[in-house]
This record gives structure tokens, C-alpha cells and sequence, in this order.
């Protein structure tokens, strides 16, 4: 009996062969740089494309000569080197509103108790799961020449077209992006500090300006940085609501499509691609220093409010709240109205496009978003697994490329798109594909640091305990990491399949004759004439979101409901 007991304790229940030993030391260097290679394809040479297009001048043998003449003729051209000035001027005054905007609101559900937090919270972030053009549409529909609060309501020749109406969709579009860190900041700070001040005896104004914004500065700094970077390089609001008001983003597409000159769209890319580069490391560096200021102690209990706290909070982010639901009710009520403001009979006809895309567009983006959303969360969360806990030799290097594209204007890689793969033997160009790699790429910073941060809330013992059963990095990554990862799998998953079925600016630039987008037909429709079509399709995106994110949320709660079978090797 010893003699048995003996033998089963020094028998391994798994054998593990030396072939696949040896195989298994050459799997992450090999993922890693093939991941490598294909962030240097896909994101390093369009941007070189540009950089030569914009600083060399084209001879006989290719570009030879360095030059600055199409910087020259940029600043020397009043129309162009305007641009850059209307987009500062939009960009700074939509941080400040915003800054200002979300703080509130993010104290309000942090250090108040308010009624309706959800709602609230929910209402805020509304704004994500639609086309940033569908602020622009609204605001014209109640404040365009034919509004219907400057029309029909107050009869006044005022409309909201130009800089005014460009920073008042940029407030709304940029809204919940602020709200996300300022919340994250005030929810993880310890409200404990406010209680010792006002045990001292300060005010409470005092102890807002000494204590409350000292604790969350590096949070509303974070912030600003963030909506100054998604303000400057946003396209469907401005040439939506723009009028003659050009800035940079807008400026590149006219340069590109209207007089095709590609040199001088890609000189104004490089312009642009300064302050938004600035804005990304200013957030980079304020958002390490961020995690100094958060207290491990954090309490979340927040004593009662004083009655007038409630009603001014209350009805301050209720009148937030409504903005925002009007935003949304003007475009959907607009897309079933006849003619709006004059005839408000129920009608279905805006929902046949008149465009050359119509519903093949619709169906076109869906299949294009399940596509990048698989793709795109299953290619970060095996990133982040080499990089997290495999630390291949080029560590530093995928991480630096897994972040660039956080920093690069979505316009600005398309254009690059354009330059350098617009060749016969790019087989992927002019096909849905170049759109899939884009929307993967340039999204690909967030689904990165997402899977790293999921990551490391894996104890590695666990790791080490089916490497000592006999698993290999293949095995132990399929039965171990990837169904301890499922929440953080899902959420990449809605986030990229959020990103391609709403982003405009990073795809503008690639749909053609035989393939379109519905973001990008809203634009097409608008700009000839059929605002309501472009209502009705934008509303058809907002429904198309909607679903998938609550079958995304019934498909994780069954999950969580079922756990048998999960993170086992056999």
C-alpha cells in the first residue's frame, strides 16, 4: 500500500514532451513580432507616407528633394492658416465648458446624495452609442435657419451655424469621455478629507478650493486633455455645422477631395497631428501621476446632503441630462416627421434612402463591426497576455506602438491609408478589409491597456499551476487566461464594435463607389439635402448599438450565471 502511494505521488498526471517544450519557447517571441511587424505595417508606414508627401518634392526618381515649400504655401494662405486658429479657439473653449460641465456632474453622483444617480449616469453617457455628427444634426433641426426654436418659435434670422455651433456639439459629443475620469477621480479619492476640513471648522466653499480640487486636479487635467484632443480632431461636427467656418479637420478633406491637392492635405495632417500628439503625452504623463493621488483607503459612504445641495444638484444635472435627451429625441422624431417644423404627420418614407448606399451600407457597417470587435479584442488580449506576463525582449517597443495609435487623429490615418497603400498590389485596398485593419488600428491603444489592467488581477499563481500540469503558453492561454478575461474580452469586443459602427473620421478617407458605411452616408445625405433621411439613418445606427449592447449584456449575465467548466485545464 506504502509502495502505491509512493509510486502516485511521484508520477506526474501530465507528461510533457520535449518537442512541444522546445516549440513552446518560440510561440510568444513569434506572436510578438508578428504583432510587431503588423503595427509597423499598418500604423508606422502610412504615417511615413505622409511625412515624405509632406517634406520631400517629387522628382524623377521618387521623392529626392527635402523642402518646406508646402508648409510655406500653407501659412502664407490666409483661408488655410486660418484653420489652425479656428481650431484652437474651438478646441480650448469646448475643454473649458466641458471641464467645467462634467466636474459637477461627476460630483454630483460622487459627493452627493441625490436621487436618480443611475439615470443620470446613463443619460450622460448616451452620447457614445451614436455618431458624432447626430449633435450637429439636432442643433440644426432646432437652431439652423429653419429651426425649429429660431423659426418656428422665436422668428429670428440667428442661426447656429459656424464656431458657436461647432463648440456647442463639441461640448455634447465630449461630454461623457470627461464625465468617465473626472467620476473615476472623485469616486476614488477619499471623501474623508472633506469631513476632517469641515470638522476643522472650514467653510464649505473652503473646503471645495482647498481640499476637493487639490485631491482631483491631476483627474481635471487628465480630463481637459482628453476632450482638447477628441475636440481639435473631430470631423462630422464641424463639416456638418461649420458653415464657411473651416478648421483643421475639415480643411485636410477639402484639400483632399474637393481640389486634390494630397501634398497640402498631408502638410496640414503633420499640423494637426502637433497639438494632438501634445494633448495625448500632457494626458499620458497627468494620468500616471493620477494613480499618487488615490487614496487605497477610499471610503465610499457620503454622509446625507443639506436639502438645498440636493435641489441645486439636482436640478443641475437634470438640466444636463435633458440637453442630452433632447439631442437624441430631436434626430429620432425628426427621422418620422414629414417635414420638419411645418408638418408633423408620422411618415416612413426618410427610411428609404435616396443615397447610392441605403440599407447594403447599414449591413455593411454591421458585419464590418462583428468583424472588428472580434478581431480587434482577441489581437489586444493576446498583446497584453505577451506583454504582461510572458515580458518578451521587445517589451517596450510594442507597448510604445500599442499606444501610438491613441495619439494619431483618426483623418490623419486615413489619409495615410490613402498615400500608402493605394497600390495594385495591396490586395486589401479598395475592399472592406483596409476599413477593418484602420478602425482595429487605430482603436487599438484602449482594447491594449484594458486586457494589460484585466491582467494583472490574475494571481500568476495560477499560471504557474498549469504550466506545472503539463499546459503549455497555448493550452494555459485558451483554458486559463482567456475565460478569467471574458469581462474585460466583452467589454473590448463593445467597445470596438462601438468605434466602427460611429467613427466617420478614420474611415472618411476609405469607403469608395462600391463600399459604403452608414456613418459616412449620413454625411453624403446631408450634404445633399435629405437631413431627415440622414436623421432616419443615424437613428438606425443608435438602434443597431442599442441591441447589441443588450445582447452583449444578456450574453455576459448568462455567463456569470454558468461559470461550471471555466479557467479548468481539462
Amino acid at each position: 500500500m506504502n509502495t502505491i502511494l509512493k509510486d502516485t505521488a511521484i508520477t506526474p498526471d501530465y507528461e510533457v514532451s520535449s518537442v512541444r517544450m522546445e516549440v513552446d519557447k518560440f510561440i510568444v517571441p513569434t506572436v510578438t513580432i508578428f504583432i510587431l511587424l503588423l503595427l509597423a505595417f499598418f500604423l508606422l508606414f502610412p504615417l511615413t507616407s505622409i511625412l515624405q508627401l509632406s517634406f520631400f518634392k517629387e522628382g524623377q526618381v521618387g521623392f529626392s528633394t527635402f523642402t518646406f515649400a508646402n508648409f510655406y504655401k500653407y501659412f502664407t494662405t490666409p483661408r488655410t492658416f486660418n484653420a489652425l486658429w479656428h481650431s484652437l479657439y474651438v478646441a480650448f473653449a469646448t475643454t473649458i465648458i466641458v471641464t467645467v460641465i462634467t466636474f459637477f456632474f461627476a460630483y454630483a453622483m460622487t459627493r452627493t446624495t441625490i436621487s436618480g444617480k443611475l439615470f443620470f449616469r446613463n443619460v450622460i453617457m448616451m452620447p457614445l452609442v451614436a455618431p458624432s455628427i447626430i449633435q450637429a444634426l439636432a442643433l440644426i433641426y432646432l437652431f439652423g435657419r429653419n429651426g425649429l426654436i429660431t423659426k418656428y418659435l422665436l422668428n429670428t434670422d440667428w442661426n447656429i451655424y459656424g464656431a458657436t455651433g461647432i463648440i456647442i456639439s463639441e461640448v455634447l459629443y465630449c461630454l461623457p469621455h470627461s464625465f468617465v475620469i473626472l467620476y473615476t477621480t472623485l469616486s476614488a479619492v477619499d471623501i474623508r478629507l472633506d469631513e476632517a476640513a469641515e470638522s476643522l471648522g472650514a467653510s464649505a466653499l473652503k473646503v471645495f478650493t482647498r481640499v476637493t480640487l487639490p485631491s482631483a486636479k491631476y483627474g481635471i487635467f487628465s480630463a481637459a486633455a482628453l476632450t482638447f484632443n477628441l475636440t481639435i480632431t473631430d470631423f462630422g461636427n464641424p463639416v456638418v455645422i461649420g458653415g464657411n467656418y473651416n478648421v483643421l479637420a475639415t480643411e485636410i478633406y477639402a484639400q483632399v477631395t474637393n481640389l486634390y491637392r494630397f501634398d497640402l492635405g498631408a502638410t496640414i495632417s503633420i499640423i494637426l497631428l502637433i497639438p494632438s500628439l501634445m494633448a495625448f503625452m500632457l494626458n499620458y504623463y497627468i494620468s500616471r501621476k493620477t494613480f499618487a493621488m488615490i487614496s487605497g483607503a477610499a471610503r465610499p459612504f457620503i454622509p446625507p446632503s443639506r436639502p438645498l445641495k440636493k435641489i441645486a444638484y439636482t436640478t443641475y444635472c437634470t438640466l444636463v441630462s435633458w440637453a442630452i435627451i433632447a439631442i437624441f429625441a430631436t434626430v429620432v422624431i425628426g427621422s418620422f416627421v414629414r417635414v420638419w417644423p411645418y408638418d408633423w404627420s408620422l411618415t416612413l418614407k426618410h427610411y428609404s434612402f435616396p443615397s447610392i448606399g441605403g440599407y447594403s451600407a447599414i449591413w455593411t457597417s454591421v458585419w464590418v463591426a462583428l468583424v472588428v470587435g472580434l478581431v480587434g479584442s482577441s489581437i489586444t488580449l493576446i498583446a497584453g497576455f505577451a506583454m504582461e506576463t510572458r515580458k518578451p525582449f521587445c517589451k517596450q517597443l510594442l507597448y510604445f506602438l500599442s499606444v501610438m495609435p491613441a495619439a494619431i487623429p483618426g483623418l490623419v490615418m486615413g489619409l495615410g491609408y490613402i498615400l500608402a497603400f493605394n497600390k495594385p498590389y495591396y490586395f486589401f485596398y479598395g475592399t472592406p478589409w483596409i476599413i477593418i485593419i484602420n478602425i482595429i488600428t487605430c482603436n487599438f491603444t484602449l482594447g491594449v491597456l484594458s486586457s494589460i489592467s484585466n491582467l494583472r488581477n490574475i494571481d500568476p499563481s495560477i499560471e504557474e499551476a498549469s504550466i506545472s500540469l503539463g499546459g503549455d503558453t497555448i493550452r494555459t492561454f485558451l483554458r486559463i487566461i482567456f475565460p478569467l478575461s471574458r469581462v474585460a474580452f466583452f467589454q473590448n469586443f463593445t467597445y470596438f464594435f462601438l468605434r466602427s459602427m460611429t467613427t466617420i473620421s478614420a474611415v472618411i478617407f476609405l469607403v469608395s463607389a462600391t463600399i459604403h458605411l452608414a456613418a459616412i452616408e449620413i454625411i453624403m445625405l446631408d450634404n445633399d439635402g435629405w437631413s431627415a433621411s440622414a436623421n432616419a439613418m443615424c437613428t438606425c445606427i443608435i438602434g443597431i448599438v442599442l441591441l447589441m449592447l443588450g445582447i452583449l449584456h444578456l450574453v455576459n449575465k448568462k455567463m456569470s450565471k454558468n461559470p461550471e467548466g471555466q479557467g479548468r485545464l481539462i
